[in-house]
């Protein structure tokens, strides 16, 4: 068996994906992939403007997580982040 008997496409996540992006965010755990602290999402600082949000560690002030939003669409960049955690229940 090689890895291509294991491939889905991404919808074999999606009810894994839907546990997981719906939680209280601002409890969860994130490590900044500029300086390695690790904080609650509720800890970073964060800049809020019309079109979204952006957080950033309160180490190293790095942007850890930029969101927008637009009617019926959310984005979200998490390339600031090393790792993310969060709790499902």
């Amino acid at each position: 068996m090689d890895d291509r008997d294991l491939r889905l496409d991404g919808n074999a996540a999606a009810g894994m994906l839907t546990d997981v992006l719906a939680v209280e965010a601002t409890t969860g755990l994130a490590s900044c992939a500029g300086c390695g602290t690790s904080n609650q999402l509720g800890a970073l600082a964060a800049y809020m403007h019309g079109m979204g949000a952006v957080l950033r560690c309160p180490a190293c002030d790095a942007a850890m997580l930029r969101a927008g939003h637009a009617p019926g669409r959310v984005w979200l960049d998490l390339r600031g982040m090393s790792w993310l955690q969060l709790e499902t229940g």
